[in-house]
């Protein structure tokens, strides 16, 4: 592997975290272990693994002093164990562990700490990756079982170097990669994703193999004990983004130095990066990144914003826009339109996450985002003024984050029958109640217009029943009123081009409600103060068929010119 890893150097050992676990191997026995503060950059390693619930070794205010003395070996799950086995077995004395090497009580601390992660993963010797543990408690190092191959699975024997016996497992390529998948626990939990991007190398002990790999090279190649299988979460453009070259380690130090090597290298500035490979390819490689992101778990929801944080603080050079709460300011209006997917909504947290506009705020797998021209855009940000939880940690979590924009909006109201436009006095209809379903999306389980309806059966009868299952009450798909007024804000609109070049037939954008603070809108001082519970979407062009020609005439002209009588109007949504 020479040729191929020739620039694939010792970390230069110029960084330490604030904490780490100093490890002293003892002759007999567990080795001692205690937290340590380095004073000066050490080589350590990087433990990555699924916590699977609270930790009861965690270090917190009153443990601190404490583990500082000495942490008992018995005190600490298997997996801890493991991981400290392996840093010991690859000659290294100092390993990084987040529930221990971070204050789990102290909100500063995390922030802070968090904030840190891109550099406490990139500057590792190795990140040790237990994907095969679902818990802290199950370990890693155990032998795997191979009871579930039994039927494409054939065991030789052979001699090893040292002339012991051992023996090896072959299973057919396309039965193992068919019929047993490809994913880990770790693969489904939220914080691992970013940790598996940001190190320079990783030792993974997977349920099916032990794989070395490395991202210092361009090809990515991986040393495994069996066959190689393609990494699901591997996304070029991002680990290019983080490890643009493998002769120059980016930190946020060497941004400077890093635009002038890829000037150099190759012949064009690295914003020009996005138009080099293709229409908006870096970006687009972000949101893919969220939408797989997105479907992780947490064990903490309100960690939705920081456990992608790393890959925001590391990736933002490239994509040359100020982080606004999980977005990229450059890139709104049409980063508004995220939409969650309805399998996977849920009720809205009651710890705030993030403003209302953000797709952090709630939780959710983000199915889709809008691939809309920007320049099609109505609607006109103004500025976003965010307010940090900790000013040292601009990619973390936001105290508040208020969007400031001029727009088109629209009085409109769900009556379980039709959604009606509500313009000069008068009650348009915009949809009938056999479409409404594709016509308004919600963000969360409990917004009350899934739950309206004048007739035997609900178009959101799945959501309905989610609500009901959410809520465990007998009476929670009942409405608390027959009427739903809502704020259509136009987006983008009827007839703007796509970013594929096809016109977009009518329009869409956010569903608005008034917060607790109001606001007095147009011919006022005061701009409405809105917050964001779901999306319209007026593209929908296959005709109802139990609505007359005429009347879904009547829909589609209403629809279209929804909004051609509103003003542009300064609003705040929070």
């Amino acid at each position: 592997m020479e040729g191929v890893h020739c620039d694939c150097k010792d970390t230069p050992g110029n960084y330490a975290p604030s904490r780490l676990l100093k490890l002293d191997e003892y002759s007999q026995g567990p080795p001692k272990i205690r937290l340590c503060s380095p004073d000066e950059p050490t080589p350590y390693a990087v433990l990555s693994y699924c916590w699977g619930g609270d930790q009861a070794h965690k270090t917190t205010s009153a443990t601190l002093a404490a583990n500082y003395i000495d942490v008992q070996w018995d005190s600490l799950p298997r997996s801890i164990q493991d991981a400290i086995q392996v840093t010991l077995n690859i000659g290294l004395q100092y390993l990084w562990v987040d529930s221990i090497c971070i204050i789990q009580d102290n909100d500063i601390d995390k922030q802070r700490e968090i904030a840190c992660m891109p550099r406490v993963y990139n500057e590792s010797v190795v990140t040790i990756i237990a994907a095969r543990a679902k818990s802290a408690q199950e370990g890693f190092l155990h032998r795997l079982d191979t009871s579930n191959y039994k039927d494409n699975l054939f065991k030789i024997g052979f001699k090893c170097e040292h002339g012991t016996s051992e023996h090896a497992f072959l299973v057919k390529e396309e039965q193992y990669r068919y019929n047993y998948g490809e994913s880990d626990p770790i693969d489904s939990r939220a914080w691992t994703l970013q940790e598996s991007y940001l190190s320079k190398r990783i030792i993974r002990y997977g349920s099916k193999q032990c794989s070395m790999i490395c991202q210092c090279s361009q090809s990515k190649p991986q040393i495994v004990d069996g066959w190689v299988l393609d990494q699901s979460y591997d996304a070029p453009e991002i680990r290019n983004m983080i490890f643009p070259e493998p002769k120059l380690n980016v930190n946020p130090e060497d941004i400077a130095k890093w635009k002038h090597y890829y000037k150099e290298e190759h012949g064009v500035d690295p914003i020009e990066f996005k138009e080099d490979t293709g229409e908006d390819d870096i970006y687009n490689s972000w949101r893919e990144l969220v939408m797989n992101y997105s479907t992780r778990s947490l064990t903490v929801p309100a960690d939705r914003i920081l456990a992608i944080s790393g890959l925001a603080d590391r990736i933002s050079p490239a994509i040359q826009s100020r982080y606004v709460a999980g977005h990229w300011e450059n890139h709104l209006p049409r980063d508004l339109l995220w939409e969650i997917s309805s399998a996977s909504l849920a009720m809205r947290p009651t710890t705030y996450q993030g403003p209302s506009w953000s797709w952090t705020s709630v939780n959710g797998s983000v199915v889709s985002f809008n691939y809309m021209s920007e320049d099609a855009a109505t609607l006109k940000i103004l500025g976003v003024e965010i307010e940090l939880c900790d000013s040292l940690a601009p990619f973390g979590a936001v105290k508040s984050g208020l969007l400031r924009a001029q727009g088109k909006l629209a009085n409109a109201r769900w009556n379980g029958t039709e959604l009606l436009l509500l313009k000069d006095g008068k009650a348009l209809p915009l949809a009938s109640r056999h479409v409404i379903a594709s016509c308004l999306v919600p963000d969360t389980l409990d917004e009350e217009f899934i739950r309206i309806w004048n007739y035997s059966q609900s178009p959101w009868d799945p959501l309905v029943a989610q609500y009901a299952n959410a809520t465990a009450t007998a009476n929670a798909k009942m409405p608390t009123s027959s009427e739903y007024d809502m704020y259509l804000l136009e987006v983008f609109p009827a007839g703007a081009t796509t970013g594929f070049g096809t016109e977009l037939g009518e329009s869409k954008g956010l569903i608005l409600k008034d917060t607790a603070a109001g606001g007095s809108g147009p011919g006022t001082n005061t701009p409405r103060r809105l917050r964001r519970v779901g999306l319209f979407n007026f593209t929908n062009d296959s005709r109802d068929s139990e609505v007359s020609v005429r009347d879904w005439d009547a829909y589609i002209a209403n629809q279209r010119n929804c909004f051609d009588d509103c003003e542009l109007e300064e609003i705040i949504i929070e």
